[in-house]
């Protein structure tokens, strides 16, 4: 019988060590930007993550991989007792470590993201948006605070305020947001280098509207000056 169950309610770590020392595939459906994930367990060890037509067996990519769906907290795993192909590793992955290094990862992960979003770091939308699932309440966050992400970005503690919401509710959800690939971080300099390009922009713009009216006017200017005068009768 498989276990069954929602990421939102038991956190992936926890679902981990429910696996333990089981055989099977675990799978993690509707996750944001990846879909559907399976990975495959033996014996307490971890042998190979499938997304797509793609195959991870290196730990650093499995634990980058699975820290984002630790931070999302989004989706429905399933995990069925099976056989398994087994992958030869010089060193095995064990459940228990995989844990261990992926809460420190995550951990570390979220500080360095608050740290530079404390530090001058602004937010800005993403281009091109992506095609991807998105969490309800993540999605009226996201609505919510749209209009303030556009150039030159915001910082964390301005949006916070706009939207009359904790500094630690809108830095979770933006973290969501760029693993998603919807915003991104931008540094003062990169903020000061898109306000002068938008402003370039501008100023082309209204050269050129300028330059056709110009043409326009004088266009009527020579069209009039040919026309024969009519007196009036």
């Amino acid at each position: 019988m498989p276990i069954l169950g929602n990421l939102s309610e038991f956190p992936l770590p926890e679902v981990l060590l429910l696996i333990g020392a089981r055989t099977g595939r675990l799978r993690l459906l509707d996750v944001p930007e990846f879909g559907m994930m399976d990975v495959d367990f033996s014996e307490g060890e971890v042998q190979a993550m499938y997304i797509g037509d793609r195959t991870f067996t290196e730990s650093k990519d499995m634990i980058a991989k699975l820290s984002a769906v630790v931070q999302l907290q989004t989706g429905m795993f399933e995990f069925r007792v099976q056989l398994v192909a087994s992958v030869p590793r010089e060193q095995p992955l064990r459940v228990n470590e995989l844990v261990m290094t992926l809460v420190c990862y995550v951990d570390e992960q979220m500080a360095l993201q608050q740290a530079s979003a404390a530090v001058g770091h602004r937010f800005i939308l993403a281009h091109p948006q992506p095609d991807v699932w998105v969490a309800p309440e993540l999605s009226a966050f996201f609505l919510m605070a749209r209009q303030f992400l556009t150039s030159p970005g915001i910082h964390l503690h301005d949006l916070a305020r706009h939207l009359c919401l904790d500094s630690d509710v809108v830095h979770k959800n933006l973290t969501n947001l760029r693993l998603l690939g919807y915003i991104r971080l931008i540094d003062e300099e990169e903020a000061a280098q898109v306000v002068e390009m938008q402003t370039q922009e501008n100023i082309s713009r209204k050269s050129s509207e300028y330059f056709k009216a110009s043409r326009a006017a004088a266009e009527i200017q020579r069209m009039t000056t040919n026309l024969p005068l009519v007196n009036a009768q």
